[in-house]
């Protein structure tokens, strides 16, 4: 029924028929509305925006993507500009302009009134990926001596214009953080009874300046639906809600499976995976250039290994068929234990300090991995070579170079870690180049040693 719905609103559109449109798309929810809007051209777009209402644009407009956003700004007349940014929560807003250009920033500054404007420049004030970033001011406080009455009237008067009332904040007269109180312990109080009556004093916050992957932790750990801010002095400041901390997940997530696919890109251009279509090829080749460029760099000292033992290998030429499998599995032992290592550390279950025990304890597991995979591999070594010596210098150099690739994919997330560096950083290309180097010249040196 709504697809239908859909349908008849882009065949209005199709029509130019924006009377009917006016009258009928405010009804359809906001995610239905940007579907719509995202299915025609920019033009179409900011005629349909200004059908609606100043508060369901400025909601239709924080749906879009950025790029989509900064498109359509550049669009507008001034007043629809002021419109639609003095209606964006805070938190929305921010994010829209930390993507502009300073030229296009200080044009829409100009047009808003002064106190949004000092808005505006307070929260752009704080670090990049910090709470403040991230935070609205649109929340409930209540005082301390009111009665839950007058908690409840007040509620009403301004819940419709916070960003959330699942959680509601009470404060002193200096505006400082008292408690939170779910809703629903304020609805089951007796009238008469004041908020002091129903707090119990226990409560998280977070930071003004922490970051943003902080948030995330608490939000893990103590399943919050939302996040006070509050600064050195606790303050009250703003609040962060489950649904911005979703967003920051995803673009997370999305920034560490490009660093562990060694693919260069800055946060606010994420778009870049997410919707790869629309880049274009120069901006693709620049993220991949880099990386590509220096691992090939490193793969020269591998060839230069291989020629250190040319007189090895050609008394023994057999030796070569053993080598892609060997710094393949050591680079693919690697990659496993930084993946672990890096979703630990992230996730917060495992601190920088904890990695002499990680290290000891991969110590073992990698020994006994090497082990069954030296096993494994020791027929095919006699088979193939036709001698023990073959078989045993297969088999030893397996071991070790388990071990030792394991080894560098546990350490290289806490050396990142360690030099303030994304662990993610430590990508599986960079471990498999560094096995390939490492393994290379373990493999050929046991052979030179036993073989002679």
């Amino acid at each position: 029924m709504l697809k239908n719905f859909k349908q008849d609103m882009l065949e209005l559109i199709k029509q130019k028929n924006w009377e009917k449109l006016k009258k009928q798309i405010p009804s359809l929810p906001i995610p239905d509305i940007t579907d719509i809007l995202n299915n025609i051209d920019n033009a179409e777009k900011i005629i349909i925006l200004g059908l609606l209402r100043t508060d369901i644009q400025a909601d239709v407009f924080s749906e879009f993507d950025i790029e989509t956003q900064k498109q359509i700004i550049t669009s507008l007349t001034e007043n629809q500009i002021k419109k639609i940014v003095s209606e964006l929560a805070p938190d929305d807003r921010t994010e829209l302009f930390e993507t502009l250009s300073p030229k296009l920033t200080q044009h829409i500054l100009n047009i808003l009134d002064a106190d949004e404007r000092k808005k505006v420049l307070e929260f752009l004030g704080y670090p990049d990926n910090s709470v403040g970033r991230l935070m609205t001011t649109e929340y409930v406080a209540l005082k301390i001596d009111w009665t839950i009455k007058q908690a409840i009237q007040h509620i009403k008067e301004w819940g419709k214009d916070a960003e959330t009332i699942d959680m509601v904040y009470v404060v002193d007269n200096s505006w400082k953080l008292l408690d939170d109180i779910p809703i629903r312990r304020i609805l089951l109080a007796n009238e008469d009874q004041t908020v002091k009556d129903i707090m119990d004093h226990h409560f998280i916050s977070i930071n003004v300046n922490a970051d943003q992957e902080d948030a995330i932790k608490l939000f893990r750990k103590y399943n919050l639906v939302a996040l006070p801010v509050t600064d050195s002095n606790n303050n009250f400041l703003g609040i962060i809600t489950v649904d911005d901390i979703l967003d920051v997940l995803q673009e997370e997530n999305t920034e560490d499976i490009a660093k562990m696919s060694a693919v260069d890109i800055e946060t606010k251009d994420l778009g870049f995976i997410t919707d790869l279509k629309k880049v274009p090829v120069k901006t693709i080749f620049k993220s991949r250039i880099v990386w590509l460029f220096a691992l090939l760099l490193m793969d020269l000292i591998t060839g230069g290994i291989i020629q250190g033992f040319e007189t090895t290998i050609a008394k023994y030429v057999v030796l070569v068929t053993f080598l892609p499998v060997l710094v393949d599995t050591a680079g693919n032992a690697g990659s496993q234990s930084a993946t672990l290592v890096i979703r630990a550390l992230a996730l917060g279950t495992v601190q920088k300090k904890d990695w002499l025990y990680l290290l000891g304890k991969e110590l073992t597991v990698s020994s006994l991995l090497g082990i069954v995979m030296g096993v494994g591999i020791s027929i095919m070594g006699f088979v193939r070579g036709k001698s023990f010596l073959i078989a045993e210098v297969v088999v030893v150099s397996m071991i070790v170079n388990v071990i030792i690739g394991s080894l560098i994919g546990i350490l290289l997330p806490f050396i990142f870690a360690k030099f303030k560096k994304d662990p993610a950083t430590a990508s599986t290309p960079l471990i498999t180049t560094l096995a390939d180097i490492i393994g290379t010249g373990i493999f050929l040196s046991i052979a030179f040693l036993i073989l002679g």
